[in-house]
């Protein structure tokens, strides 16, 4: 039921003073398409140069194949899985796909600024230095009877650091966590770093014994960045076709 407005409220209320907009709706209509045929030819000039710029590396799929994993890459998904077997033991790695460091988009506009004093120059390498590219992976080891050891991995420019070492019980459960949250409703062992130096070493010996070593860690950070370069292609052809029809 809906209640009226009481008269001695109804005298307070003030009339909105509203511009009144005369705008005909063809004039509208032409606005739109004529921003619409300018977004159109940007987005047709921004995939014309990814794809003429894309080139496709043999080398990360020679590293594939020399490795033994098998590359499951499906072509939406952000996500990629390389996996493969040793001994009773099923190896999967996991990645996303991720965008290259601002840093690096910056590495022009600063080599082009000639006219800098020299400390400046090197203070903008330290800070360049400190802030290094990462991709961040999960490992899972998968053993024959169902119990599945996990790693959370990082790799910076080309040298990988665990970060966590926890058991788990449901793998597919596990990999829909977002890697943030992991953790943080059960015990999942404590941050890699605090343990004793002997047992760090020892279970970063376990995991390369897997081959999960600095060259896994190169191959993640280049096919990652590869990766979200596809996507972004993807994105901007749907984009084109939504424009044009």
């Amino acid at each position: 039921m809906i209640s009226k407005i009481p008269l001695r409220l109804l005298r307070t209320i003030k009339p909105l003073n509203m511009t009144r907009v005369f705008a005909p709706f063809c004039t509208q209509l032409e606005k739109v398409n004529k921003t619409g045929q300018k977004l159109v030819k940007i987005v047709e000039k921004e995939l014309k140069y990814e794809k003429t710029n894309y080139v496709e590396d043999d080398s990360a799929f020679q590293y594939i194949e020399k490795a033994g994993f098998q590359l499951i890459d499906v072509e939406n998904d952000h996500e990629v899985t390389l996996e493969k077997k040793v001994g009773d033991v099923k190896v999967i790695v996991q990645f996303q796909s991720r965008q290259p460091n601002s840093e690096e988009a910056e590495e022009e506009p600063q080599e082009q600024q000639k006219n800098n004093k020299q400390n400046q120059e090197e203070e903008e390498e330290e800070q360049q230095e400190a802030s290094n590219d990462y991709a961040d992976f999960t490992v899972y080891l998968q053993k024959s009877n169902g119990q599945i050891l996990c790693y959370e991995c990082t790799t910076s420019q080309g040298e990988v650091n665990v970060n966590l070492v926890s058991l788990i019980k449901d793998l597919e459960a596990h990999k829909k966590i977002p890697r943030f949250e992991r953790g943080l409703q059960d015990y999942s062992g404590p941050d890699f770093i605090t343990l004793d130096e002997r047992l760090q070493l020892a279970l970063v010996d376990y995991l390369k014994g897997f081959g999960i070593n600095d060259d896994l860690g190169a191959f993640i950070e280049h096919y990652s960045i590869d990766k979200e370069q596809r996507l972004y292609i993807q994105w901007l052809n749907s984009l084109t076709t939504f424009l044009k029809n």
